[in-house]
C-alpha cells in the first residue's frame, strides 16, 4: 500500500463530503409544526395543575413570545395547551418533546377525551 492519493479515493470523499452536506441541510429545515400538552383534574372545583408558564416556554426555546391556544373537553376536566411553532427547528421539537408536548395531528382539538366519572353506588 502506498500513500498515494487515487483518483477513486478522491471521488469517494468528495461524494462523502457531499451527502453530510445534504444531511446537514435537510436536518435544518424548518418546517410549521403544532404540539400540545394535556392537564387533567379529577373536578370542576379543582385548579389546573401547575406546568410552566409561556415565558419560560419561550426563554427555553429562545425566542421572544410563544403564541399558544387552549382547548377543553365537553366535560371541563381535560385541557390542550397547544402551541404552534411557524418555523420549528429540530432543536425546538427536542425542547417541546423534552418538556412533555406532543407532536399534533389534525382533530386533536376535536376529540379531546372526556375523563371517566367514578359513579358510587350505596
Amino acid at each position: 500500500m502506498t500513500n498515494e492519493i487515487t483518483v477513486a479515493m478522491l471521488d469517494r470523499k468528495i461524494a462523502w463530503c457531499k451527502q453530510t452536506l445534504a444531511d446537514a441541510k435537510a436536518a435544518a429545515i424548518h418546517h410549521m409544526q403544532d404540539f400540545y400538552f394535556e392537564k387533567t383534574r379529577a373536578s370542576v372545583t379543582e385548579s389546573w395543575p401547575e406546568t410552566f408558564s409561556s415565558q419560560e416556554l419561550a426563554d427555553a426555546l429562545g425566542v421572544e413570545q410563544v403564541r399558544y391556544r387552549i382547548y377543553y373537553s365537553q366535560d371541563n376536566l381535560t385541557c390542550r395547551l397547544f402551541v404552534f411553532r411557524p418555523h420549528c427547528t429540530p432543536f425546538e421539537t427536542e425542547t417541546m418533546l423534552g418538556m412533555g408536548f406532543v407532536s399534533a395531528q389534525d382533530g386533536d382539538t376535536e376529540n379531546i377525551p372526556n375523563q371517566p366519572v367514578e359513579e358510587v353506588n350505596e
